[in-house]
């Protein structure tokens, strides 16, 4: 989206963007089954998701130098054959640790997927620049949508095993159409070149915390302790869990877009700020309140917050103009996946030996503090003149 005219080529890219989103995302209603299979605790459900965002961590630099000099056909292409791999391994040979490898493998393509499409909507102007990263999330939010709804509905039916060798079909087929996307030009920088802006210290820290707070819940709370007292407390199957997760992702994929309108038009911080608030009414609901009318409101409001990330990576956009853009947001995805790989492990190990609420209570302490931090320090950007 460098060059506004060829608006097929980011059609392609959002739509790869969401199938490849909706393959990865089979796997969050199908962890208690998974759990009772292969014998595995709250605390190994906890592990399962460490082990996906471990294959995101270690992915995470070197996906942003990828798309500094490949083109997003051709990163696309490959991610989904990595997602098709992981998630073919888990479904042939489902054990424990075949388990924990396939995550990996499936969070290494998560990381190059969603890389390659905020780099690519990332380089829109800076007037459209919000809009467009609505455009990117929305793609990954109707995905997450889709992903846990669809490998819901399958489980009960034909087993959390034919879910995945499902997933890894939809992967399959979609690497070969990818392949017409594939160019040899690198990706340009963003605005002027050879003119790096340098970043305030304590606005890059905040900008830093905030993916790693906001991927540390949405590890923790939404892909591993909704299924996990989903299931546990309130007796729901995989079908229910998926559509819950699904239903929540649809009011997400609206928030996105309408804070991308709002981005661009009234400004960043009007985006940002509000997302944060929300977020962190989320995780207070699903800390203080059981039952299942809170378990559907936590899933609702995290699923608006999680839109603050896509605000905060059009900041770093801004104020990253004359500087390839791969590199920031490698370490931007590289702070979250600090956050996401101790989470899910965390809040297991807590759940399991104390309560629901000691499992939350990190949470809501580091979400209210990036949300003392972003109003703080955190700049408004919407203009060239304003940074």
């Amino acid at each position: 989206m460098t060059n506004p005219g060829p608006r097929r080529g980011s059609v392609a890219i959002a739509g790869a963007l969401f199938v490849i989103t909706v393959a990865v995302f089979f796997r969050v209603p199908l962890l208690p089954d998974m759990g009772r299979d292969l014998g595995l605790t709250a605390t190994g459900l906890g592990a399962l998701g460490s082990a996906f965002a471990l294959g995101r961590l270690i992915t995470d630099f070197p996906a942003g130098s990828l798309v500094d000099r490949f083109s997003a056909g051709t990163l696309m292409t490959g991610a989904a054959l990595i997602v098709a791999a992981g998630s073919a391994l888990i479904a042939a040979v489902p054990t424990q640790l075949i388990a924990f490898a396939g995550f990996f493998v499936i969070g290494i393509g998560s990381t190059l997927t969603i890389t390659t499409g905020q780099a690519h909507f990332a380089g829109a102007p800076r007037e459209r620049r919000g809009v467009a990263l609505s455009v990117f999330a929305g793609a990954l939010l109707v995905g997450q949508t889709f992903g846990p709804a669809i490998g819901g509905l399958i489980a009960p039916r034909a087993g959390w095993r034919a879910a995945f060798a499902v997933a890894a079909v939809i992967v399959v087929v979609l690497a070969i159409p990818l392949t017409r996307l594939a160019t040899p030009s690198p990706r340009p920088t963003l605005g002027v070149p050879g003119v790096t802006r340098r970043i305030d210290r304590r606005v890059l820290a905040v900008l830093y915390a905030l993916p790693a707070v906001q991927f540390a819940i949405g590890a923790a709370v939404l892909q591993t302790l909704i299924p996990i007292v989903g299931d546990a407390e309130l007796g729901f199957r995989a079908d229910t869990i998926g559509l819950a997760l699904g239903l929540g992702g649809l009011s997400r994929m609206v928030a996105a877009v309408t804070s991308g309108r709002i981005s661009d038009t009234i400004g960043r911080r009007a985006a940002l700020l509000p997302g944060l608030t929300v977020q962190c009414v989320g995780v207070v609901v699903f800390a203080m309140w059981a039952g299942p009318t809170a378990w559907l409101a936590t899933i609702v409001l995290l699923t608006l917050g999680s839109i603050s990330v896509n605000v905060g990576t059009t900041i770093l956009a801004d104020l990253s103009e004359g500087t390839p853009l791969g590199h920031r947001l490698g370490a931007f995805r590289f702070a979250g996946d600090l956050g996401f790989i101790a989470a899910p492990i965390t809040a297991g190990v807590l759940y399991e030996t104390s309560s629901r609420t000691t499992a939350t209570l990190p949470f809501i302490i580091a979400a209210l503090l990036v949300l003392v931090a972003s109003a703080v320090w955190v700049p408004e950007t919407r203009h060239p003149a304003d940074v």
